[in-house]
């Protein structure tokens, strides 16, 4: 049976179409791209972890100018015309990593371990979203390249700011040590009570001290549980106090044994963090 004319003529239309070009297939879309994106990733992947501020900065800085140029590639690959919306996102996602990395750039230039701190999470969560962004649409170099050239920088970051959180603190429990031990050692449960008016200032002023300094990013949580578990010693070194000064020996008694189980489990998180002073080498 012959076709009918009209639909021959449909055809051929469709068939003239696609051969000038009219339109671009997925598939060749992502080919295109993940090219594009290659010699980008090929650099990014050449940037050694940063070991302090200065290579952090340079690092940080040649992320965001890998971004940009992946970017801007990616902008001049025509793509298909149904999923020109998605593709435009996808790009989005990758570009907006450039932001964070240029203030991470930024902010270790200028030594200021909190900017860098938040500049370090903030780009980690942006190439986080931008893998996602290029995986789900099938993109497998654009996004997912840079993911492990970030990671590097991103632990980088993270080992230069804890060893400076890590300094910061162990000077200031040693000095803090030193006014603890400088206190008349008390040799009566009314002694006590006035040593413990004295050394819980100490004790309070030394915590609250370690946490206003910059955590290093990606440690919050394990640094939120350390100073945590302090805080248990603190409030139990505050029950105590008022036990002494009530010359409450009993309660005394009791709640300095429950100290001394805190005490241990913090000692025991400082020293994994490498904070021996604060630690079990500390009056606290």
């Amino acid at each position: 049976m012959r076709r009918p004319l009209a639909a021959a003529g449909v055809v051929a239309l469709a068939a003239s179409l696609g051969a000038c070009g009219g339109g671009v297939s997925k598939a060749a879309f992502l080919t295109k791209a993940d090219a594009a994106c290659g010699p980008g990733n090929a650099t990014a992947g050449a940037i050694a972890k940063p070991t302090n501020l200065p290579d952090l900065a340079i690092a940080a800085g040649a992320v965001a100018t890998t971004v940009d140029a992946q970017a801007e590639a990616l902008r001049k690959v025509k793509a298909p015309g149904d999923d020109k919306a998605v593709v435009a996102g996808v790009i989005a996602a990758l570009a907006d990593i450039s932001a964070p990395a240029r203030a991470l750039q930024a902010a270790a230039g200028k030594t200021d371990d909190k900017v860098t701190a938040q500049a370090a999470n903030d780009m980690k969560a942006k190439v986080d979203a931008a893998v996602v962004a290029a995986k789900g649409y099938g993109l497998a170099a654009c996004g997912t390249g840079l993911q492990a050239p970030a990671t590097n920088v991103f632990e980088g970051s993270r080992t230069v700011l804890k060893a400076a959180f890590v300094a910061r603190a162990e000077a200031l429990c040693t000095a803090a040590n030193k006014k603890a031990n400088a206190l008349a050692n008390p040799t009566s449960l009314a002694s006590l009570g006035r040593y413990l008016a004295a050394y819980v200032p100490i004790e309070v002023k030394l915590f609250d001290d370690i946490k206003a300094l910059p955590k290093a990013p990606g440690d919050e949580a394990t640094v939120a549980d350390m100073l945590a578990a302090q805080d248990l010693v603190i409030a139990k070194d505050k029950e105590a106090q008022a036990a002494a000064q009530k010359a409450n020996q009993a309660l005394f008694n009791s709640l300095d044994s429950e100290s001394t189980t805190l005490i241990t489990a913090a000692n025991a998180k400082f020293d994994a963090y490498g904070l021996r002073n604060c630690g079990t080498l500390s009056s606290f």
